[in-house]
């Protein structure tokens, strides 16, 4: 589906556009790639869990990863991405901010700006577990409560590493730095 993945591709550069005129990013060196470490979750105050919570809370969590299709499923929710084309995605997220070792930023050799994002070990389970059991769907990545990229997968990802393609280096550094939080750096 040819217009689905150019609307996408068209998206993410919007989306980010848009955030970035509310936040400012520190610049980075020529030819770093800054990682960041998700920081453990402390116990001091209590936390839910985004992949728990309501999907109106859910949208506003900084990492959100829904199983979605192009096709109708019963029960799961309708996003319209442009006049023509309709996503659909499964009402809880399956990935969230708490399930990620690091996040990084960097650019594809075509120039176009990549986040990756390395999930811990109960993490990786689910992602390949749910990947086995639902061929040919798709992944919704929502940062921050935006749409950024719904890539296709054919056959289970048993590794532990997502990797989007999210525009310009620019839009990957910024979305790696809301992931992160405030303190990232």
């Amino acid at each position: 589906m040819p217009s689905l993945k150019l609307v996408s591709r068209l998206l993410a550069p919007v989306a980010l556009l848009a955030l970035a005129a509310c936040q400012t990013t520190p610049p980075t060196g020529e030819g770093t790639e800054p990682t960041t470490s998700i920081p453990p979750t402390t116990s001091q105050a209590p936390q839910t869990d985004p992949v728990t919570q309501a999907p109106e809370a859910q949208m506003a969590a900084p990492l959100l990863v829904f199983l979605a299709d192009t096709n109708p499923q019963p029960d799961w929710a309708e996003v319209q991405i442009d006049e023509i084309n309709t996503l659909y995605l499964e009402p809880e997220a399956f990935l969230a901010r708490n399930d990620l070792a690091a996040v990084e930023a960097g650019t594809a050799e075509t120039g176009e700006g990549l986040l990756a994002l390395t999930l811990d070990a109960e993490a990786t389970e689910r992602l390949t577990r749910i990947t086995q059991q639902n061929p040919g769907k798709r992944l919704a990545l929502v940062v921050d409560g935006t749409l950024l990229a719904i890539p296709g997968f054919a056959e289970p990802i048993t590794e532990g590493r997502l990797v989007f393609m999210v525009g310009s280096r620019e839009n990957a550094i910024m979305a790696a730095q809301i992931i992160a939080g405030e303190d990232a750096q």
